[in-house]
């Protein structure tokens, strides 16, 4: 709806227009629509910040109801880098467009406030959205994210959390040695009458809890140390407590049984957002932070 408004708006600026500023007005008339994904999920995510004790006017819901088709645009890596691009050309050629055009009258122009708007929501995009696993380390305890995203990754991710997207999911093997944990993934899995499937599984891989680095592994699977933990013993104890539900507790992911490290200081395990992602963490105990 929203796209056909802006083509009967344009439309009908563009006849009023003066020959010369025309392809300026397609210009704008192109370039704002593709960075309103950007704008929109800023919206929310502010909104998703407020008290729960602060009432949202009616009226509001029925914008919200625009990013939920930005989540699912920008939840894959292309769509993603697409949008932006074409996005960042559009607008930046826009602006440029106005100021050789309009030149000191551009500051009277509202043109150029909502292109510069447009243009500053697709820039600061991945620093504003950035992401964050499903838990948090209480006090005194160290948390690792095996796989941690980058910048890009990571905007990613988050909309996929938005966007309740499920993505890869992963499996913990067992642990090489005290601080080798080994594990796969699990990608194009997908919901079927029988629940969710993992798809695929992917090269085991090797995470160093001394590097931080992911390799290849190709030693002996059933040499791995696979001692498994309650979650309620293990996993939550270890956990920060939330401002929002659920407090003390997470959703593990679809291989859910903890591993503990041979000398018992580590554990692995998944969590994942509600519908969305999941992570491979790595947690260590309260008692052995400081040795």
């Amino acid at each position: 709806m929203h796209i056909l408004i802006s083509a009967v708006l344009m439309g009908l600026l563009v006849r009023q227009c003066r020959p010369s500023e025309r392809w300026q007005f397609i210009l704008t008339a192109v370039a704002v629509p593709l960075a309103m994904p950007f704008l929109a999920l800023w919206l929310l995510s502010a909104v998703m910040r407020l008290p729960s004790s602060i009432s949202m006017p009616g009226w509001l819901f029925g914008i919200l109801a625009y990013p939920s088709l930005s989540q699912w645009l920008l939840s894959d890596m292309t769509r993603y880098v697409t949008i932006s691009l074409a996005a960042l050309i559009l607008t930046s050629a826009a602006l440029i467009w106005l100021m050789v055009h309009e030149r000191r009258w551009i500051w009277r122009r509202g043109r150029f406030y909502v292109l510069l708007v447009a243009l500053t929501s697709v820039l600061a995009f991945p620093f504003v959205m950035c992401y964050q696993p499903a838990v948090e380390a209480a006090p005194g305890v160290e948390l690792r994210i095996v796989e941690k995203p980058g910048l890009l990754e990571g905007v990613v991710k988050r909309c996929q959390v938005m966007a309740e997207v499920r993505g890869c999911v992963y499996e913990p093997l067992g642990w090489a040695d005290a601080r080798t944990l080994v594990y796969r993934k699990w990608c194009g899995g997908d919901y079927t009458e029988e629940g969710w499937q993992p798809g695929d599984p992917q090269p085991p891989q090797a995470y160093n809890l001394n590097t931080n680095e992911v390799t290849p592994f190709d030693g002996d699977l059933d040499a791995l140390s696979d001692e498994t933990c309650a979650p309620g013993l293990c996993v939550s104890p270890a956990l920060a407590e939330r401002t929002y539900f659920p407090p003390l507790y997470y959703l593990p992911g679809h291989f859910g049984d903890p591993l503990v490290s041979p000398d018992g200081r580590w554990v692995a395990f998944t969590a994942r957002h509600v519908y969305g992602p999941e992570d491979l963490l790595v947690i260590s105990k309260r008692e052995d932070l400081d040795d």
